[in-house]
């Protein structure tokens, strides 16, 4: 009689096992056919341990494989060590394997110097690339790639190719540059200017501002095409609780660059347009 009540508990354990499975078979096809389906996969940047990058300026670039910049990121004084960047629609699907570049302007230059010299007199720079097999740091969740960075100095000089050969790094696209007005009821919190192309839905920059003041300018060079239409969302944490929600006041513009990328303004002294949409 034991004998057969273990083998009935053997049969239960080895099929909860297989249901496990299964489910876990299913939930990886399911982020494979999501992945499969999309354009553009979002992107996650968490940061961590930035204590020696407080109130620099820090800048992600999405490289393709002909080591041309396709997007970029600004993040400029940052105020806390720990900060996490929400980049829907951020990485094309065709034309890759992409590379995450990033970098501290560790150096208070106001440019890329390179990762030579003294800890205090270069720049920090990293990169991942997003190809199998993933970095550890990364994965891919459906169709949204993560990046969960824990400070280190493994720096990677982001003005050398794959193989470690010098690139220029210039930037081959146009800039874009949006004065922000009347940011006073917002001045040390966050505000953050996003430029989407209308056509994609595709996030080209993002310009997050740690420390506001009641006017400034929003600069992203060297992300945007000629004769093309933009959305222009500025959204500003009104909470001052270091992330971006629904409830925040949020701006709206549509915009076209012209041969010269785009120049333009806007006053947060309006009435807020939209609402932000999810918190970030």
């Amino acid at each position: 009689m034991r004998g057969l009540a273990l083998a009935v508990l053997a049969c239960s354990v080895t099929a909860c096992t297989a249901s496990l499975d299964v489910d876990r078979f299913h939930k990886n096809e399911a982020e494979a056919a999501a992945a499969l389906e999309v354009t553009y996969f979002d992107f996650v940047f968490a940061a961590r341990n930035m204590q020696s990058h407080l109130d620099e300026a820090f800048e992600i670039r999405l490289v393709d494989k002909r080591d041309a910049v396709q997007a970029k990121v600004v993040y400029v004084d940052i105020p806390l060590p720990d900060f996490r960047l929400e980049l829907p629609k951020f990485v094309p699907k065709a034309n890759g394997p992409y590379r995450i570049d990033f970098w501290s302007d560790h150096n208070h230059s106001g440019r890329y110097d390179g990762i030579e010299g003294g800890i205090n007199d270069k720049d920090h720079a990293w990169r991942r690339v997003l190809a199998d097999p993933l970095p550890e740091d990364v994965r891919l969740v459906g169709a949204r790639y993560e990046l969960a960075f824990l400070h280190d100095t493994a720096f990677v000089d982001i003005f050398t190719d794959l193989a470690g050969n010098p690139i220029p790094g210039a930037d081959t696209l146009l800039p874009f540059a949006l004065r922000v007005n009347g940011a006073g009821p917002w001045s040390g919190k966050m505000v953050e200017v996003r430029v989407v192309e209308k056509g994609s839905g595709r996030l080209v920059a993002l310009h997050r501002e740690g420390r506001a003041r009641e006017s400034y300018v929003a600069t992203v060079t060297g992300v945007l095409d000629e004769e093309t239409p933009y959305e222009i969302s500025v959204v500003a944490d009104a909470d001052g609780d270091g992330a971006l929600a629904g409830s925040d006041p949020s701006w709206r513009l549509d915009l076209v660059s012209t041969g010269a990328g785009i120049g333009a303004e806007i006053d947060l002294g309006t009435a807020p347009q939209a609402p932000s949409g999810e918190a970030r």
